[in-house]
């Protein structure tokens, strides 16, 4: 087998992620009886260059993959690595979304000086200024503590790690953190309940060419795909597109797959979701719970996201 060529943004993160993918890949063609090599082809997005602005002010999530489907459609590479929560509900017609890996932690995390010894949030003074790059998790965050001051930051892990200088906390995701071996600068970890994580948060997405991807590598993207997340990505996805909402609104859902009674019974989906409603300064919050039928597909997990932002709608 050809040696892959592996598209990734520059950042640590993005790198030790796409690393965690491309090892995966090279077991999965071992199990085989394949030897397979990998080329990282990295880039600085748009993205990363303008870390002045927030992404809602230039593009939004598209300003993190675009130099990466350029690489792509050029033939400079085969595949590319996303975190899925930096692409656009829907892809554009000449790529795919070809697999996605298990799914991290998808949890926010809070992180005070001190890290795992540090003050927890609810216990922070009023005015206390906390960091976050996020709308999304603003306008959770006011729900929990309106009494505090939220502070746009924006920059890797290390950067915003750094901010706790002037800072007396920031927001993070969970799944950077930990795949950056960075799990005991946590403070503590926000529940599902707290604050809703971004649709698609936690998971690693490979994507290719719609119809130009090499059999080998597509066949070897199917063996890594991991089914169960790739349906909550797609009904995570789905809400969004629903609502054609983009990292510019502050709107996120979270699904999980719960085991039936006691494995007895049919896996159920759980889905989750919120939206900010700016005419009423309202947040918005809806839950679906839908038993999975046996013959689901690709296409049961995205109507399940379409009726959630339906649900959400409705308290228009």
């Amino acid at each position: 087998m050809k040696t892959l060529r592996i598209a990734t943004r520059k950042s640590e993160l993005a790198m030790t992620q796409t690393r965690l993918v491309a090892d995966r890949l090279v077991a999965c063609a071992k199990s085989v009886g394949e030897e397979l090599d990998y080329e990282l082809v990295s880039m600085t997005t748009e993205g990363d260059r303008r870390l002045d602005k927030s992404l809602a002010s230039f593009g939004g999530k598209g300003v993190f993959i675009k130099e990466l489907e350029v690489a792509l459609l050029e033939g400079r590479a085969d595949i590319a690595v996303h975190s899925l929560k930096d692409m656009p509900a829907q892809v554009l017609p000449e790529f795919k979304l070809a697999a996605v890996l298990e799914r991290e932690d998808p949890r926010d995390a809070f992180v005070s000086k001190g890290g795992a010894d540090g003050i927890k949030f609810k216990d922070l003074p009023a005015g206390a200024r906390v960091g976050t790059g996020s709308i999304r998790r603003v306008v959770q965050l006011k729900a929990l503590r309106p009494d505090l001051e939220y502070v746009p930051i924006r920059g890797n892990i290390q950067t915003r790690l750094a901010k706790l200088a002037e800072l007396d906390g920031v927001v993070l995701a969970a799944a950077g953190l930990k795949r950056m071996g960075l799990a005991d600068q946590v403070t503590e970890y926000f529940s599902v309940e707290q604050m809703l994580p971004a649709s698609g948060q936690g998971i690693l997405a490979i994507e290719t060419l719609f119809d130009k991807c090499h059999p080998e590598v597509f066949a070897l993207l199917a063996h890594v795909n991991h089914l169960e997340t790739f349906g909550i990505a797609l009904a995570e996805m789905s809400f969004l597109k629903a609502l054609n909402a983009g990292c510019q609104f502050p709107v996120a859902s979270h699904a999980e797959i719960l085991d039936g009674n006691g494995n007895a019974g049919p896996a159920v989906l759980k889905m989750r979701g919120v939206y900010w409603l700016e005419s009423a300064q309202k947040l918005l919050q809806t839950c679906i719970q839908t038993e999975i039928p046996a013959t689901a597909n690709n296409a049961w997990f995205a109507v399940q996201g379409e009726s959630l932002a339906d649900k959400i709608r409705q308290q228009f």
